[in-house]
């Protein structure tokens, strides 16, 4: 399964066990450790944490969950996220033969979750 990345900074984002001021473990909560951004909700397992995340993450534009070095799909052809500007709504994209291209968003037939990717099912 690929890593899924905080929409807001782009760092992997974790499973993280909570601790009660004794010490003791409590529940897992999904979230960042760069920025902080995490979950509202505690799971009492890990697991329930992970697609706790996986939900809260598709909740985002996608243009906040495309990172550089993920392809998507443009027209027939897949692409390689160089840079994205989120004011803009546009990425700027290279294909195989190494033409750039500034693209808007609306035109991406599909997105790296959409599509299977390396290190991945379905680029999740």
């Amino acid at each position: 399964m690929k890593t899924l990345q905080c929409p807001i900074c782009g760092t992997p984002l974790k499973a993280i066990r909570g601790y009660d001021v004794q010490g003791i473990t409590t529940d897992w909560v999904a979230g960042c450790y760069n920025c902080f951004f995490q979950s509202s909700h505690f799971w009492k397992s890990k697991k329930a944490c992970i697609e706790d995340m996986d939900r809260l993450v598709s909740l985002f534009p996608p243009i906040m969950r495309v990172w550089p070095g993920d392809e998507v799909l443009w027209g027939t052809d897949p692409v390689t996220v160089l840079d994205k500007d989120m004011q803009c709504g546009e990425l700027m994209v290279i294909n195989s033969q190494g033409n750039k291209y500034i693209i808007e968003q609306h035109v991406i037939e599909k997105w790296p979750w959409e599509l299977k990717q390396k290190g991945g099912d379905n680029g999740r």
